[in-house]
């Protein structure tokens, strides 16, 4: 199976639910490859500190870039799963991967930078149904507030916003924004290494969701 982790905005939380993806389906016992197929690296970066730090499971990693579907095809065939860190914009990486891909999960903030640009890839999801038919296409709350006085509220206003597209899904999973997720990524960890149990228990329910 191949999932994108991409949308349109940068700082959205891609590499980030990415990498804490192919952590916890490892831990599971699959054969995870993740693909960083964005020009920062984050992703080979994270994954590098992994490696030297010995950590377990043992993650695959993959570098690629520009037309990255036949790449992806040949990992499918390899692995039970391929985790896809693609850069916050409309890239070439994006659109090529999408298009071999049975899954698109879209991060994004409850901020309105972030859901305009939901518009765009709304376009790109029609487009890109032409070739890919069952693609899906999830949207995935991500660094929500943890404050009681705004968290009911942004959540519903995520979700009406989201509800206004009608090629998109949106998941009930949610991350929210603790200092956990940062903490890990210096130590090529996940959060589900770190001890956190309000994460842990937030990207188990994103896998037991979507995977």
């Amino acid at each position: 199976m191949i999932a994108i982790v991409g949308c349109n905005k940068g700082g959205a939380g891609k590499t980030t639910t990415a990498t804490n993806l192919a952590v916890g389906l490892a831990a599971k016992g699959k054969d995870v490859c993740l693909v960083d197929a964005d020009p920062q690296r984050s992703a080979a970066r994270w994954h590098q500190d992994r490696e030297e730090a010995g950590h377990n499971p043992i993650i695959t990693l993959v570098e690629k870039r520009d037309n990255i579907s036949q790449t992806l095809r040949t990992l499918d065939e390899k692995f039970d799963y391929v985790i896809v860190d693609v850069a916050g914009r409309n890239s070439r990486e994006m659109i090529t991967g999408a298009a071999v891909a049975q899954v698109i999960i879209a991060p994004h903030q409850a901020s309105q930078l972030d859901l305009d640009t939901l518009a765009e890839l709304q376009q790109q999801t029609v487009r890109i149904r032409d070739l890919n038919p069952d693609l899906k296409v999830f949207i995935y709350h991500a660094m929500a507030s943890t404050n009681p006085s705004v968290k009911e509220t942004e959540r519903r206003e995520f979700l009406e916003y989201v509800s206004q597209f009608e090629e998109f899904q949106p998941l009930e999973s949610i991350s929210y924004y603790r200092k956990a997720y940062k903490d890990v990524i210096p130590v090529g960890q996940s959060v589900l290494e770190y001890g956190n149990e309000q994460a842990i228990q937030e990207v188990q329910a994103l896998i037991a969701e979507v995977f």
